[in-house]
């Protein structure tokens, strides 16, 4: 994956690397919801936790490309409401023998662990795409950190559709507009814009902890980019740090600690798009998710630049992640998921999801003109040198770190023991230096 600062811009790295991939190993080429007609000679079950109403919009579009060319395929889409719940029922589908014809995983750590399934090299779970992703021109058209991501050992194992920046701010523009303040980027501004609607009775932040990874992201990817910067956020996932009992890793959690005595009260509640309604009514002001939540907005009928705005925090952070689609081993319908991966990996299929779904292509030879004003500006964050791009930990940081911390985090936002949160992070620390060590 990229370094923190890139040698370079993120659109123009060397795609040459991805081609030596291939050359190198010899080849050359929780409901079940049905998406597309309810006849057809072809089933695919496919394992996505895309269940929201923008998600879904934008999985149907794609999968209507697909269709165009295929008419008789049906597709039955597995989803859970969120990453980690999908990522357990298919924790337990794999161990019975019973995969699904595709599923969706983050690039990086987590689709290697079907790869070296159990730490064997002798395990793979996956099969590889190298043929997938020749025949759609995927390969030739993608960042040489985006086939990285997706690759092991010379082979290509998941097809990326897309490329989320993680560290954005919504806000409701009436709010904003009748208290007269301008969106933060900074943390002090953020605190600064906190108290002073906070004294108005207005909610600041709509938080959603439903699911505890959701309160996490807010507190590493924004929070924490805020306070210690994009660099160090890097570092301390990557394991590169001796120690996380650090002062810029107690800093930002106390600044976490501030800014989230500013949330809604209902936030156990809430899942990831009832905290986007939220700010859509006027009940909160703001939320902190990925720009996945610019889509959400849109699908209620909220519109940009007119009921919500949305900035970066951050400084010049790019923070990423890169939803992919794999085949398991075993797929019953095989040919039909592959065929579907093809389409996924395509300019059509690409630029039929990715303006429907916030994100920006993970090819970069797609039409700019059909996206909006914010994603044509993340597309120009990625061809700027000075951005700092960094992978999301839902990319480096593997589960046996990431869900332990996630729950801490949240018992941490109601205890407020800062030496207890350092504690259980410093507990598993080894795992994030283990890993990476190995790579």
């Amino acid at each position: 994956m990229m370094s923190a600062r890139s040698n370079g811009t993120f659109v123009k790295a060397l795609r040459l690397a991805g081609a030596l991939t291939l050359a190198t190993s010899g080849v050359m080429g929780c409901g079940g919801g049905e998406i597309g007609p309810s006849g057809g000679d072809a089933r695919i079950e496919l394992f996505s936790w895309w269940s929201s109403p923008s998600e879904s919009r934008a999985l149907q579009a794609l999968i209507d490309v697909h269709q165009r060319d295929h008419p008789g395929v049906r597709v039955i889409n597995a989803a859970a409401a969120a990453a980690n719940a999908s990522e357990r029922r298919l924790e337990e589908r794999m161990v019975e023998g019973l995969p699904p014809d595709m599923f969706q995983s983050y690039s990086g750590v987590r689709m290697m662990n079907w790869v070296k399934h159990n730490g064997q090299e002798g395990e793979n779970k996956l099969e590889a795409l190298d043929d997938v992703v020749a025949s759609s021109g995927w390969l030739s058209s993608a960042p040489a950190s985006i086939v990285e991501s997706v690759s092991y050992d010379g082979h290509v194992y998941a097809v990326p559709v897309n490329i989320h920046r993680t560290n954005c701010l919504f806000y409701n523009k009436e709010i904003f507009a009748e208290n007269d303040l301008h969106p933060p980027t900074t943390l002090d501004e953020l605190h600064a814009v906190n108290e002073a609607l906070a004294a108005k009775n207005v909610v600041p932040l709509a938080v959603a902890a439903r699911d505890p990874s959701m309160p996490a992201s807010l507190m590493w990817e924004h929070i924490f980019i805020m306070s210690a910067g994009a660099t160090y956020y890097d570092d301390l996932f990557k394991g590169r740090l001796e120690s996380p009992d650090t002062r810029e890793v107690r800093a930002a959690l106390r600044a976490g600690l501030r800014a989230l005595k500013h949330m809604n009260a209902n936030a156990v509640e809430l899942r990831w798009y009832d905290a986007v309604e939220l700010v859509g009514r006027g009940e909160a002001a703001m939320v902190m998710d990925g720009d996945w939540a610019k889509a959400e907005f849109q699908v209620r009928g909220y519109a940009l630049d007119e009921d919500f705005g949305m900035v970066t925090v951050g400084e010049d952070a790019f923070v990423y992640v890169v939803d992919s689609f794999v085949v398991p081993r075993g797929a019953v319908h095989r040919d039909a998921a592959l065929d579907l991966l093809a389409t996924m990996g395509s300019v059509e299929g690409q630029d039929a999801l990715n303006p429907l779904k916030g994100s920006i292509p993970s090819r970069t030879d797609t039409d700019i003109s059909l996206y909006d004003s914010l994603s044509q500006r993340a597309m120009e964050d990625a061809n700027d040198p000075e951005t700092l791009f960094v992978p999301s930990r839902h990319l480096s940081v593997p589960g046996a770190f990431f869900d332990p911390i996630d729950k801490a985090f949240w018992e941490f936002v109601k205890d407020g023991n800062i030496d207890r949160m350092i504690s259980t992070m410093e507990a598993h620390y080894y795992i994030l230096q283990d890993h990476h060590a190995e790579r």
